[in-house]
């Protein structure tokens, strides 16, 4: 009884802080809108999914928040949804949601009127909350814009403004762009205005739009207001294109990418074996990725050094840290932010490889019976732990492919190493590395 007694006050404790912070609907997408509907409130929703760190760092540090419970808690009604699975692969679609995770405002009629992205403070999370509140009492909103959109579309002093508020709802201007610029004289076609927007939603762009064509064309003219950044928005042009290529399984708009990729500098990454990889991974075409992901980890990865990807993580660890001494991050991150990223520029060339050689040796143990390519993989794996030794998640990869081999004892021993390395905090993957370990141990298959 003693114990009792001490553990309700805990669990009292436990249910008053959790209710300090947002409280999220746990309905369904119908249900919840017709709450919003009875109720008059608007609707905030969480898009997220189970791999996104961003995402797990708001749900645990931001989220139960008594100062940020009160403002959205009064102020919509609050709903989480995977992404991934379920009804969150239809709302992601409908929202356009491209990253995670991203936030939706929206009314009871389905209407979106603000959208925002990403990780914040508890100060900017706050006021993003404000500016949703602004935004969905406008007096023009976004429907006034587009009836209006249809008898002004040549109309550029318009379409920049309707640019703004599209912008401003996190709404893609890709095709609204391209009339923008083919309805302006060519000397104005790198004017500051077209700066702004490459600079700003250039990453939007694909490889068959107006927009890429004009900035290729005059790369050099925008090389120097875009502060180098030229090619890496000319790269997701080609990024992009190759995604709605691979939704499509259109090969000659994947050969469209390919052509626009070959034209830009040899040092551009990625490498063109991973656009491929990319392509064919997403349409499912197990044998065709493997040709080009075998391709690039003997060509490219294992013959990536050790030592020189070191000296160059030094180098970027240094620059770090000079740069955060001098404050120049102080007003766009807290502390926390700031050690994350310090700790990141440590190692991040040689975990980019790491992660590249992981990638590709998990798909084949997932994916190949053939002992051969097990075999070559298990070697891609070792590589691997060659460049971040004590990554948890490359152990793993390793001990399941000595597992597939048939090589148990060595399996158990890198699983016990893995999961001794793993971050706990990281629920999902400790118990899954738990339930390898366990599946090891009985015998059981640890693939589908």
């Amino acid at each position: 009884m003693k114990k009792l007694l001490l553990i309700i006050p805990a669990l009292l404790f436990s249910i008053m802080t959790f209710s300090q912070g947002i409280v999220f609907e746990h309905g369904t997408w119908k249900e919840v809108l017709a709450k919003a509907q009875k109720t008059n409130k608007p609707i905030f929703v969480d898009i997220f999914t189970t791999w996104c760190g961003p995402c797990k760092q708001m749900s645990s540090q931001i989220f139960p928040l008594e100062t940020v419970g009160k403002v959205y808690n009064e102020n919509f009604i609050c709903y989480q949804i995977d992404a991934e699975k379920g009804e969150g692969i239809a709302i992601a679609k409908k929202y356009g949601v491209k990253a995670y995770p991203t936030y939706l405002f929206i009314k009871g009629d389905g209407n979106l009127f603000y959208l925002t992205v990403g990780s914040m403070p508890e100060k900017n999370f706050i006021a993003v909350s404000k500016t949703a509140l602004e935004e969905m009492n406008d007096p023009k909103p976004l429907t006034m814009w587009d009836k209006e959109y249809t008898v002004k579309k040549n109309d550029t002093a318009f379409l920049l403004n309707y640019m703004k508020k599209r912008t401003k709802l996190g709404l893609s201007n890709e095709l609204l762009f391209d009339e923008y610029l083919k309805l302006i004289p060519e000397e104005e076609r790198t004017s500051k205005i077209v700066f702004e927007y490459y600079r700003n939603e250039g990453r939007n762009i694909k490889v068959t739009s107006f927009a890429y064509e004009n900035l290729q064309k005059n790369y050099k003219k925008f090389f120097m207001g875009l502060f180098g950044n030229v090619y890496t928005i000319l790269m997701e042009g080609v990024t992009n294109t190759v995604n709605e290529a691979a939704a499509t399984k259109n090969e000659q708009l994947l050969a469209k990418a390919i052509l626009a990729y070959d034209q830009l500098p040899k040092y551009i990454f990625p490498e063109k074996d991973e656009i491929y990889m990319q392509y064919y991974k997403a349409t499912g075409e197990k044998d065709k990725y493997l040709k080009y992901a075998m391709s690039f980890a003997n060509n490219h990865l294992m013959k990536m050094k050790v030592d020189s990807l070191t000296k160059v993580d030094d180098r970027n660890y240094k620059m770090m840290e000079d740069k955060m001494k001098s404050g120049v991050f102080g007003k766009i991150m807290d502390s926390v932010q700031l050690a994350g990223l310090l700790s990141a520029s440590a190692n991040i060339e040689r975990m980019k490889v790491g992660e590249g050689l992981n990638a590709i040796s998990w798909y084949i143990f997932e994916n190949v019976t053939d002992k051969n390519i097990l075999q070559e993989a298990l070697g891609f794996s070792k590589r691997s732990l060659e460049f971040i030794p004590d990554e948890a998640t490359f152990l793993d990869s390793y001990a399941n492919l000595f597992y597939k081999l048939g090589l148990k004892q060595e399996a158990l021993a890198h699983e016990k190493q893995a999961l001794s390395l793993a971050d706990q905090k990281d629920v999902e993957t400790y118990k899954g590395m738990e339930e390898t370990l366990r599946k090891m141990t009985a015998g059981e298959k640890t693939w589908k």
